[in-house]
């Protein structure tokens, strides 16, 4: 249960990330960086969802964390 309180806390977290570093968004909008790390994150959540919940709720942690960081 608290796995899934991580999750929603990833959110925020995305959010403060985004705050932090919105002098550099110029800088780590463009390629290579998040367009490449989000679809790997996902593929890689899912793989490992059906091996090891653990390192797929990490996975999915960043997911929700790294999107909302690039969107905001």
């Amino acid at each position: 249960m608290i796995e899934y309180l991580a999750l929603i806390l990833a959110i925020p977290l995305g959010f403060l990330l985004a705050s932090i570093t919105k002098d550099e968004k110029s800088i780590y909008s463009k390629n290579p960086y998040f367009p490449i790390i989000i679809p790997t994150l996902l593929i890689a959540a899912i793989i490992t969802f059906f091996f090891d919940k653990t390192v797929a709720l990490a996975l999915t942690f960043l997911f929700i964390m790294t999107v909302v960081w690039w969107k905001s």
